[in-house]
């Protein structure tokens, strides 16, 4: 099986991350149940509410798109994708996340990530991933720094926000090398999120 090119399924406790089909159309809109969800993504059909449309564009756009399940329903949550991918440099980019409010701070988005970085890290021997946020996007930021990424530098100008007005992308990284320390710190977050 060429990893880097088959977009995996990956099976948690607390979340299932598994190649989108057209079939999660409904699933997906369904689960996005707040309309701030996809306010920070870049302007275009990315950042549209999810839709056949929506869908489409993104199985047609050569990233490994994956629908996030929550483990104990089989109920869709929201989408990542793992993009930007180079075996040759052992590099990706995982990112157009979101997932759905109601299952915000649980243990589904740190065992997501824990899942996905460990596949990157693990499977495909990359050695550095990627997670690009917009400046303005806060909670995100948080998100992201709370996992042990490293804050690496700002894209000015990068990109077209919804609203018409230029997105600042914070470029954040976690490589090989720091891998161990995050897996373990993730490992903590989920098993904090579990106990609630």
């Amino acid at each position: 099986m060429d990893f880097w090119s088959e977009t995996p399924t990956l099976q948690g406790e607390f979340v299932v991350l598994r190649p989108t089909t057209m079939a999660d159309v409904e699933g997906l809109a369904r689960a996005h149940d707040d309309p701030e969800t996809l306010r920070y993504f870049p302007y275009g059909i990315e950042s549209e509410p999810p839709s056949a449309a929506s869908v489409e564009h993104a199985l047609r756009s050569g990233r490994q798109t994956l629908t996030q399940l929550d483990a104990s329903t089989g109920d869709i949550v929201g989408t990542t994708s793992i993009y930007n991918m180079s075996e040759l440099h052992g590099r990706v980019t995982v990112g157009y996340t979101w997932l759905s409010s109601r299952v915000r701070g649980t243990a589904i988005n740190p065992e997501s990530k824990l899942l996905l970085l460990e596949h990157v890290f693990g499977v495909l021997r990359a050695r550095r991933a990627e997670l690009n946020v917009d400046d303005r996007n806060l909670r995100s930021r948080a998100a992201v720094t709370s996992i042990g990424a490293t804050e690496e530098g700002a894209l000015r100008s990068h990109a077209r926000r919804r609203d018409g007005t230029w997105r600042t992308t914070m470029v954040y990284a976690v490589t090989a090398d720091e891998w161990p320390q995050v897996r373990e710190g993730l490992g903590a977050q989920v098993a904090r999120r579990s106990a609630k």
